[in-house]
């Protein structure tokens, strides 16, 4: 007897938990209860934190009990206790959450040892209970945030697409404003100038009002439209060699006659020698134009200066003026777009908020940024800082993609036949069928110039920046892969042996090159023998 009451106690402790399907872990454990323990039926009455009954699960269904027998005998239950129901006899085992019983037909049953038995698989039954009812609640919430998250989904791809058609009836609206308004600035001008002396003076002055305030519409205009391309991400940038230092002095002597027209000296200090970087000098002019016309608009005696100084990594161009100065409260807002420093500023002195934004923009874009400094009364500081290195960081098939130093948030894709180029002299045949080569390297500006002549000779190109990086890519098939010796870290011998053991083809660029060794090449060659060795190894 012993025995057999042993294999029954621990065939009813198997079958709880042994899933995390609530239904499905109460029905098996209500299948071994009733049909090991000869009983003629069974069943859950479960109750959910408000004592609200939500579950209630018997092995013969139709066989429905009292229910507000039961509630009276639950109430006060603590205890496994045993009840007469009728002829039967019910088996009540309390639970955390409800209670579970037994009904018994048969009056031979050993009562005693049930009561003992289930007494002790409580505790179990409980944990069961609440696992199972843990991982609904999770369900749940999951089930909720999956539809919440579609529903997110949903409205951002609705925001997006009315954020572009926004953009695309200001661009449009913009071009078709443009054209009537070109023609008015142009016939304005024309007339103001009265050539055949057919107008008056009220006349000729009343066409220089127009023209004026045709160009501010047309600014006004141009704005919006740059706005616009920003936001689509369809700003282009067009690429090449600026002396900064030339650059400035144009826009100095382009922006003198404005300071003039106030009384105010515009002077240009340099503390650099000749500097050239690789950028777009029509965004720097626009941007340098945009913060001088802000400084002169704003001062009404004394100097604006620009002052150009090189950094390590950048340079930095300074716009100063003894304006108006702006509150420390409001000069945090002054990139926004549509804010100035308060209401009185527009009405005062016209504008519409947006020039500071777009700079602040373009300069982002550029790899650098803007930075502001002012005090009431005495004055504003516009820092422009500009990389002297553009940082490309992807090199495609047709194209490279510029990223800004500091958070690498990509800036623009350039097609390569924007950039300037040298002839090179090649000699070894262009390779007619088309070869991939992987570049890994943490300076990509440094293989700009080689990149731009692989192109032309057929040459696929692929960047990575570092050695643990470029084992996600190695599932390619690359004809070359090209090192820089700079960035051979405590993985290089790893990475060799891999490539090795691979049979991938590799060059090292160094400075430190290692006799006999077929896998470096000088790092000093200029571009031409360098541009030769790799096409030879790629021939090979």
């Amino acid at each position: 007897m012993f025995m057999e009451h042993l294999a029954l106690t621990y065939k009813c402790h198997s079958s709880i938990g042994n899933s995390l399907d609530l239904n499905y872990m109460l029905k098996e454990v209500l299948i071994t209860f009733v049909e090991d323990t000869n009983a003629s039926n069974g069943f859950f009455y479960l109750l959910d934190e408000s004592n609200m009954s939500y579950l209630y699960l018997s092995y013969f269904p139709e066989d429905i009990f009292d229910k507000k027998l039961l509630e009276t005998n639950i109430e006060n239950l603590s205890f496994t206790k045993l009840i007469d129901f009728d002829d039967k006899k019910i088996l009540l085992i309390p639970l955390d959450k409800g209670v579970f019983a037994i009904v018994y037909e048969k009056t031979d049953v050993n009562f005693e040892f049930l009561l003992s038995m289930f007494q002790d698989l409580i505790v179990k039954l409980n944990i069961s209970i609440d696992a199972c009812l843990n991982v609904q609640r999770m369900k749940n919430k999951n089930a909720m945030l999956n539809s919440l998250t579609n529903e997110l989904k949903e409205q951002q791809k609705q925001l997006i697409e009315s954020d572009k058609y926004k953009n695309d009836f200001l661009a449009n609206m913009s071009h078709e404003l443009k054209t009537p308004l070109n023609s008015i600035i142009v016939i304005s001008s024309i007339m103001a100038k009265n050539k055949n002396k057919k107008l008056d003076d009220e006349q000729i002055k009343n066409m220089k009002i127009i023209n004026t305030c045709g160009n501010d519409l047309l600014f006004l205009i141009n704005d919006i439209l740059d706005i616009s391309k920003i936001e689509a991400g369809e700003i282009s940038l067009n690429l090449s060699k600026i002396d900064i230092n030339k650059l400035i002095e144009e826009l100095v002597s382009e922006m003198n006659p404005l300071a003039n027209q106030k009384e105010l000296t515009l002077e240009f200090t340099c503390f650099i020698n000749e500097i050239t970087l690789l950028s777009d000098s029509h965004r720097i002019k626009q941007i340098l134009k945009n913060l001088l016309s802000n400084a002169i608009k704003f001062t009404q005696k004394g100097t604006v200066s620009i002052i150009l100084e090189e950094n390590t990594n950048d340079i930095t161009i300074k716009v100063i003026d003894e304006g108006i100065g702006i509150a420390k409260d409001k000069l945090n807002h002054i990139f926004e777009r549509f804010k100035q420093a308060d209401g009185s500023t527009t009405r005062k002195y016209g504008g519409t908020g947006l020039g500071l934004a777009i700079s602040k923009e373009l300069a982002i874009l550029l790899g650098g940024d803007i930075k502001a400094f002012s005090t009431l009364e005495k004055g504003s500081t516009f820092e422009l800082i500009l990389p002297k290195k553009t940082n490309i960081q992807n090199i495609s098939d047709d194209k490279v993609t510029i990223s800004s130093r500091e958070d690498n948030t990509i800036i623009e894709d350039i097609v390569f036949f924007d950039m300037e180029e040298e002839n090179i002299d090649i000699k070894n045949p262009i390779i007619e069928k088309n070869k991939d080569l992987l570049i890994i390297n943490s300076d990509p500006a440094f293989f700009f110039p080689l990149a731009v002549s692989l192109k032309k000779e057929n040459i696929k190109l692929d960047y990575s920046k570092s050695i643990e990086e470029s084992y996600e890519k190695l599932d390619k098939s690359y004809d070359l892969l090209l090192l820089d010796d700079k960035d051979l870290n405590d993985e290089v011998e790893d990475f060799i042996s891999y490539c090795l053991d691979k049979n991938i083809n590799f060059l090292i660029l160094s400075f430190k090159l290692m006799e006999n060794n077929n896998k470096y090449v000088n790092k000093s060659l200029s571009k031409i023998e360098l541009l030769n060795d790799i096409l030879n190894k790629l021939e090979k």
